[in-house]
């Protein structure tokens, strides 16, 4: 089989997230059978074309002077052209800012499959005045086939289209982090996106600013983003200078010591595609706070996480502390349960799903 798949992302993009890492676990797995063509924009450093792991990666777009979306502006509208010029037997799509559908279906009459790695249309024409969501809403229809990664991401598109055909792959889990020892932390860790409207770094430190100070432990933010300066005025704001430390972005080697050296993990997301860090930290054994809400309370096994209700800093607050206070058999326990939690997501097992689902769309064996 010739898939085309489109990627917004890119794994050796310094900003990219977990949807890039998915794309390569399923696809070096599927590669020795089918040929595969990944389109992603462009990026800073980034060359015309590469092969990795027998996947052929192909970058569409630009960057325009010194605008910080053009690499994603372009690509979106070099779509088109690649989608009628490329050889392929099945198109995938993952979904993407800032409407997640791309209108690709409009220029192909192959059999294609959306990918919904992205679905947060409505967050951002809150955040912007503009209406995405209406893209995202009636774009849907453009499109038969869906793979998602939760059973509620399934629900939320077959209620918006009936006539949807949803196959459930969540993603997998880096085999390495089965291998980070188990032991009691120092510090309470957030890694990811640093932002406020989508990932809730500000609930977060909210919640940390409400713990008494004798009974605080330090948080350390790992990860990227683009509102460092609001981070660090509300930080100031909270008087929790002291409390708070920023690390960036921090590669595979440094991700593992501070999951190995954390306390638990903090995911305050207001939404999520899937929650790939919470399944990370179930790996490394460490149990995870959020916020009781799909998808997140979907990932997070109950009894090795802490959940609070959805938006409630006292709650969450509490939460935390009652992790704080565990001792070192109990956080033990959580941290082995919340380990044999993520066993199950093998990026073997459900790179043949994800392949098994292609196939039928293909042979148009799909009920």
């Amino acid at each position: 089989m010739r898939i085309l798949h489109i990627d917004p992302d890119d794994v050796d993009n310094p900003l990219s997230g977990g949807g890039p890492r998915r794309t390569l676990e399923i696809y070096r797995r599927l590669s020795s059978r089918h040929e595969i063509t990944v389109l992603t924009p462009t990026f800073e450093g980034s060359t015309p074309e590469k092969i990795r792991d027998g996947v052929r990666y192909v970058r569409l777009g630009r960057k325009v002077g010194d605008h910080g979306s053009s690499h994603h502006i372009t690509f979106f509208f070099a779509l088109p052209r690649a989608v009628r010029r490329f050889e392929y037997d099945l198109l995938v799509e993952d979904f993407m800012p800032p409407a997640s559908i791309t209108l690709s279906p409009l220029f192909t009459r192959r059999p294609h499959i959306a990918s919904v790695q992205w679905f947060s249309a409505e967050s951002l024409s809150r955040q912007y005045k503009l209406p995405f969501h209406l893209g995202e809403r009636y774009g849907l229809r453009l499109y038969r086939y869906f793979v998602v990664l939760t059973e509620d991401m399934r629900r939320r598109i077959q209620q918006r289209h009936p006539a949807a055909r949803c196959t459930c792959v969540p993603n997998g889990v880096a085999e390495e982090l089965f291998g980070v020892p188990i032991r009691t932390g120092t510090f309470a860790l957030f890694l990811g996106l640093v932002d406020f409207p989508i990932k809730g770094v500000d609930l977060l430190l909210r919640a940390l600013a409400q713990i008494p100070v004798e009974e605080r432990v330090p948080l350390v933010l790992a990860g990227h983003g683009f509102q460092w300066d609001h981070v660090r005025a509300l930080i100031d704001a909270l008087d929790l200078t002291a409390w708070v430390a920023i690390v960036g972005r921090v590669g595979a080697l440094e991700r593992r010591r501070l999951f190995e050296q954390c306390r638990f993990v903090c995911v305050p997301s207001r939404e999520e595609t899937f929650g790939l860090v919470i399944l990370e930290s179930c790996a490394a054994g460490k149990p995870v706070v959020i916020f009781d809400r799909a998808p997140m309370n979907e990932v997070a096994p109950a009894r090795a996480c802490e959940r609070a209700p959805a938006f409630d800093v006292a709650a969450y607050s509490q939460a935390m502390r009652r992790l704080i206070r565990a001792s070192s058999a109990e956080l033990a326990t959580r941290g082995a349960a919340a380990r044999g939690w993520a066993e199950r997501f093998s990026w073997d097992v459900l790179a043949r799903r994800q392949e098994s689902f292609y196939e039928q769309v293909v042979s148009g064996g799909v009920g």
